[in-house]
């Protein structure tokens, strides 16, 4: 087990309860259709997904929300997630799916993202099912989330990607990211203290960064390389002084306003409110990141 990989356990057990205010939670959860552990994918057994929404009676179909949790690429968990999707449901009135993937450094890129096309292709396999608008679909995610969110988003519109990640059978018009890895060669720059840079390395790829350039992937993983103007509208959070992602975001945005993109930001710049600290519902910055983020899905999927 890497470092990093016992150093993100220990964050997703400390903050859990932070992320999942259990009053809060148990109310959030009331009003909602909830099915677990549903499995997507005869190569991914192993992983599953929840889905969860708001019953209606005027048959109109549901938009979707498809969200990705954190861990930096090597712990997390959709429970931990909860009470943001129970909340995204609420007030969206989205058909949330809240997915499950493998987890590194026992399974690693591209594994994690070939089996995100698989669940984001049973959702549109099941569209008749559940009464989904598949015109309506955002892609959401917090920190290795928010990558394996961004990488669907340019995977759609690119054939040299789905060649190599698979086949995606319809398309996400809009994206919320949440303090993410956007550009893999800046984040291999930005050297962490105690051997994390190299944790997390190893935890995507399975290779310390002194190997990346044999690796077969590394042209084809970090996702500012392939936006282009058909990358959906985004929201991006971010923090000024992340720890694990300075900077991600702030190029991201640059790329998307270049490429004539729609796309909006909220940042702190205060150290304390450093990397997903919006998940933690724990002050004004980090609910008014959450707010915003909220808001714009409820208008991009209305």
């Amino acid at each position: 087990m890497t470092v990093t990989k016992k150093i993100f356990l220990l964050v997703d057990k400390f903050f859990f309860k932070a992320q999942n205010p259990p009053k809060l939670t148990a109310e959030a959860e009331k009003g909602l259709h909830i099915e677990r552990d549903i499995p997507f994918s005869d190569n991914y057994p192993d992983q599953k997904t929840d889905i969860l929404f708001k019953e209606r009676q005027d048959g109109e179909k549901y938009p979707v929300v498809f969200h990705i949790h954190g861990g930096g690429f090597s712990a997390g968990d959709k429970e931990y997630r909860n009470y943001l999707c129970y909340r995204i449901a609420h007030e969206t009135g989205a058909f949330v799916v809240n997915v499950n993937h493998p987890l590194g450094p026992e399974v690693t890129f591209p594994e994690p993202l070939r089996c995100l096309v698989e669940a984001f292709n049973w959702v549109i396999k099941n569209a008749e099912k559940y009464n989904l608008d598949t015109n309506k679909m955002l892609v959401t995610g917090d920190s290795s989330g928010a990558y394996y969110a961004a990488m669907l988003c340019v995977t759609q519109d690119n054939e040299k990607l789905q060649s190599l990640y698979g086949k995606m059978n319809g398309r996400f018009s809009f994206a919320a990211y949440n303090c993410g890895l956007y550009d893999l060669n800046m984040s291999l720059s930005h050297r962490l203290p105690f051997g994390l840079t190299t944790g997390v390395c190893i935890d995507i790829s399975g290779r310390k960064p002194k190997d990346l350039a044999s690796w077969e992937y590394m042209p084809y993983c970090s996702p500012i390389d392939f936006v282009t103007e058909k990358h959906p509208a985004s929201y991006v959070v971010y923090a000024k002084k992340d720890f694990f992602c300075k900077g991600q975001a702030e190029t991201l945005v640059e790329k998307l306003h270049a490429c004539g993109v729609p796309v909006s930001s909220y940042n702190s710049a205060s150290f304390w409110n450093n990397h997903a600290f919006s998940i933690n519902n724990h002050n004004k910055t980090a609910k008014e990141a959450l707010c915003g983020m909220l808001d714009f899905m409820k208008k991009s999927l209305e």
